[in-house]
């Protein structure tokens, strides 16, 4: 790491060691991890119970996402033309850049394929015939955006979360577009936090009966860097200074209305930065000890495991409840080419195995701490799903102090599996325009098809539930 980076970290070479709860001693492990493969299987024989029908939206996003995950060349032109997409202001224009796209020199190196074949029928077809197949390619992006994006307004949003809690789950809204580069826009971002904060309460109406006792009804997920134009890991006074100056009528909000604000995690650049400012707001008298507030940790950080040492400790200090969203990360592609870019040691875990082994050991350290910290366990992989259900049953966690997130248009099955199985379930739910939210798009795409994620293996690959529930620890 160059002298840059260190010297904006806030963690120190060695975090101090904190106490560690009862639990099972280390010669117990192989039991635990019986008790994580039992689970497992459990999973996998509830899913199929809750498999989308055969005609229904949801059984063509599921051939959608196959077909992507096993055409390299589909999938490669499908992201170049989503990402290309927002600059594309006219019929013309889309018209013109799709016949570009799939007519390039470059189909003749990849062989026959979907794009090939639609291609050649675009050179011989009639103008009328052109105009439905652009008409056709910006139904075809709206109807991707739908399925991870559930609406724009609020009342439109407000709707697909009445009908999310009808079916048992719970939610987390995230508004997309975050990104600012002025004093207006970060304010208008602040604005609309507080709108959400605000009204999502009355615009949902009365609370569902039976509603799974996880916390505040209204959950709220924000990004720091949306508060400021000048979100500066080289100046984390002032940057600090500036982001509290808007987060605070956001948790003044919160703890009139009873809602929940949980602090997302960006890239890696930013991660002690956000950490540092969390904590110096919490050191305000009037916000220290509210327990409604959150932040995420990435397990797919080569330095996981000591970063949430060094904040657990911090924790533990100022006696601060919080919540912390354990996930692997959505940033894996970015951050290497942003430290290739740099100079800099890539910060990515590399393998996947190992990326899953430290999401295991982190998961365990936040299970420890399930005193101070309640643990939000955000993954789609039943292997890690599995662990979190054997190690909370192992330390005794409460029922209140631990929950599944998973993402709104993902892993349907696993998430009404889970809930089947008498689990809360939360789904990280974006909301806002499509094409400011392009960037999550293309991430949640990325995510869906890459040759290492679970939903590939297990539903479009086949791999065994064997290998699937396998430690990840072990060799190979």
């Amino acid at each position: 790491m160059t002298e840059a980076l260190v010297s904006r970290s806030v963690i120190p070479a060695q975090a101090a060691v904190r106490p560690r709860a009862a639990g099972p001693p280390p010669h117990e492990d192989h039991a635990l991890e019986s008790v994580t493969v039992e689970l497992g299987r459990a999973i996998f024989r509830e899913i199929p119970k809750h498999a989308p029908s055969k005609i229904s939206p949801a059984r063509l996003d599921d051939l959608m996402m196959q077909l992507l995950m096993r055409d390299e060349d589909l999938r490669y032109r499908m992201l170049r033309f989503v990402d290309v997409y927002p600059a594309l202001r006219t019929a013309k224009a889309l018209g013109e850049h799709l016949e570009e796209f799939l007519t390039s020199p470059e189909l003749a190196t990849v062989g026959p394929g979907p794009f090939t074949a639609l291609a050649q029928f675009l050179g011989r077809s009639r103008p009328a015939t052109r105009g439905a197949i652009r008409l056709a390619s910006r139904l075809g992006i709206s109807r991707m955006g739908r399925q991870f994006i559930a609406g724009n307004t609020p009342e439109e949003v407000a709707k697909k979360i009445r009908r999310m809690e009808r079916e048992g789950f719970l939610f987390s809204l995230d508004l997309l577009g975050e990104f600012v580069v002025s004093e207006s826009q970060a304010d208008h971002f602040a604005g609309r936090y507080l709108e959400m904060v605000e009204r999502f309460g009355s615009l949902l109406g009365t609370e569902p009966s039976g509603r799974t006792p996880a916390g505040p009804r209204v959950n709220i997920s924000i990004k720091l860097s949306s508060l400021t134009s000048k979100f500066e890991p080289m100046d984390p006074e002032g940057t600090s200074a500036a982001v509290r100056e808007r987060l605070r009528p956001l948790v003044r909000a919160a703890q009139r209305t009873g809602a929940f604000i949980n602090v997302d995690m960006e890239k890696y650049e930013y991660r002690d930065l956000t950490l540092q400012i969390l904590l110096d707001l919490l050191d305000e008298p009037e916000f220290r000890g509210f327990p409604h507030l959150g932040t995420v940790h990435q397990a797919y950080l080569k330095d996981a495991l000591p970063s949430l040492e060094w904040f657990l400790g911090e924790l533990r200090k100022r006696g601060q409840p919080l919540t912390i969203r354990l996930v692997k990360g959505a940033y894996w592609d970015s951050e290497q080419i942003w430290a290739r870019a740099k100079g800099w040691p890539i910060p990515v875990i590399m393998d996947k195995r190992e990326t899953d082994a430290s999401y295991e050991r982190c998961l365990r350290m936040l299970i420890e701490s399930n005193d101070i910290v309640r643990t939000a366990v955000a993954s789609h992989n039943v292997r890690s799903i599995a662990h979190a259900m054997a190690l909370a049953k192992a330390f005794k966690v409460p029922a209140d102090r631990f929950e599944y997130q998973m993402l709104y248009g993902m892993a349907g099955p696993i998430k009404d599996a889970l809930r089947a199985m008498g689990y809360p379930v939360r789904i990280y739910t974006p909301c806002g325009e499509l094409l400011p939210g392009m960037a999550y798009l293309v991430r949640r795409i990325l995510e869906n098809t890459s040759n290492e994620s679970f939903l590939r293996q297990r539903f479009a690959e086949g791999v065994s539930e064997e290998k699937l529930l396998s430690d990840p620890k072990s060799t190979r």
